[in-house]
């Protein structure tokens, strides 16, 4: 009996070494995949209509759910049991919903931003989003402000060892 081993490459990998010709968007993707930079989600702005990753559903579908089992629940079992399912569902939104939205809202920022550098330049442009050396939290670079393409030249154009 032979054993494969899993063919799946790590993004890195895919990438491949380094060949000095890089864009500051692939300098970015790199040293986010090596760990040499944070990159920092802020909520308030990208969580908003008009955001380019902002979704509805995810935001008051939850919400509407809460709601709707609560009526139905008064309906169906009386006051006392709808209204108490009503807080406890809503408590449990409370302490999980932001959570959660933070989570799908963090991952479709980095697969926009690091899909494309389409996706990147529109993200940055929106604001929301920002970088900073891991090494030296000083060096920050935050949109839309900031000039990402000089900050992965100064600060990320290094060999890919960790």
């Amino acid at each position: 009996m032979s054993t494969k081993k899993n063919e799946t490459l790590s993004p890195l990998e895919e990438l491949g070494p380094r060949t000095g010709d890089e864009s500051p968007h692939e300098l970015i993707y790199r040293s986010y995949l090596l760990g040499r930079i944070h990159f920092g989600t802020k909520i308030a702005i990208l969580n908003r209509p008009g955001s380019p990753v902002y979704n509805a559903y995810e935001n008051w579908g939850p919400i509407a759910l809460i709601v709707f089992l609560g009526i139905y629940t008064i309906f169906t079992s009386g006051v006392g049991a709808g209204l108490t399912l009503l807080l406890v569902l809503a408590i449990a939104g409370v302490l999980i919903l932001p959570k959660w939205v933070l989570k799908k809202l963090r991952i479709r920022v980095l697969e926009m931003a690091f899909g494309s550098e389409g996706g990147w330049r529109e993200l940055w442009r929106h604001g929301g989003i920002s970088m900073r050396l891991s090494a030296d939290a000083s060096a920050v670079c935050d949109g839309p402000e900031g000039d990402w393409q000089a900050f992965a030249r100064q600060y990320l154009d290094l060999p890919d060892q960790p």
